[in-house]
């Protein structure tokens, strides 16, 4: 006997584009962590739209395999995703799981040594007023990704939503010393990393994002190493697309057996 699935039909649309795709969930309670791949291809559906609508315009997305400023920038990440990773270094074989580890215990120790760790523990303090400030300080330690080899990341499939939301049509040159002037980032019409950072697993308020430093990851999973309540799989979904969309999802049809199908490609 399969478990039983339900499917919801989701439509999404920007003024340049609009594309209609099928998802099936499980019934039954799910990890919040089950419904990342699913939302990693939305990510990856509202990017690519995106970037096919501004080269039909004539841009061109400047970011390529080679390139690894912004793998030095501050990078946000949901409850969600810093589970997942935390996750997934565990599952890297060594010696490449210890090698891992140690560059996130040597980014922390920089931090400290810098006087940024203290601030970079309390999001509060530095997401909602400060970011760019906040953001341009850290940028300016030049620690890199735990993640980064060869000047690309070693994770890319896995990578968190915020890296797949990060693009910029400006010369790649000029993020090696970013500023307002110089720096012209893609603006996606919805955003998919907020959306996750709302199914966090900390406060009463729902509509409240939750951040954790990617830098920070396997610390805050040593201090919460308890999984939230599983939840059933439409109860999640419906939550990930009103954060996402601010609209409720049509009623979901049961199914026996169907995976989830790919988006169509958009209109």
């Amino acid at each position: 006997m399969t478990d039983r699935l339900v499917t919801a039909n989701i439509k999404l649309a920007s003024p340049d584009w609009e594309m209609g795709f099928q998802v099936g969930v499980p019934e039954a309670p799910i990890a919040v962590t089950e419904l990342l791949p699913l939302a990693q291809n939305l990510s990856n559906a509202i990017v690519d739209a995106t970037v096919q609508e501004i080269e039909t315009r004539g841009g061109k997305i400047s970011c390529c395999k080679g390139c690894g400023a912004c793998c030095r920038q501050l990078v946000p990440i949901s409850d969600v995703e810093a589970r997942y990773i935390a996750e997934l270094v565990e599952s890297l074989p060594e010696p490449r799981r210890s090698q891992v580890k140690a560059r996130f215990e040597d980014a922390v120790k920089r931090l400290a040594e810098a006087g940024l760790l203290e601030k970079l523990r309390q999001p509060e303090c530095w997401y909602r007023e400060g970011y760019r400030e906040f953001g341009l300080e850290y940028f300016r330690q030049g620690i890199p990704c735990p993640f980064l080899e060869d000047e690309a990341c070693s994770i890319y499939p896995d990578r968190p939503v915020t890296c797949r939301e990060f693009l910029v049509t400006t010369p790649a040159k000029n993020c090696q010393n970013p500023a307002t002037e110089t720096i012209r980032s893609v603006k996606l019409p919805m955003r998919v990393g907020p959306a996750l950072a709302k199914l966090g697993t900390r406060g009463d308020d729902p509509s409240e994002a939750h951040w954790v430093p990617l830098i920070l990851a396997l610390e805050w999973m040593a201090a919460n190493p308890n999984a939230p309540p599983h939840r059933s799989g439409p109860d999640l979904l419906g939550d990930l697309m009103r954060h996402l969309t601010g609209k409720e999802l049509p009623p979901l049809a049961e199914s026996e057996q169907m995976p989830p199908s790919q988006p169509e490609t958009p209109n």
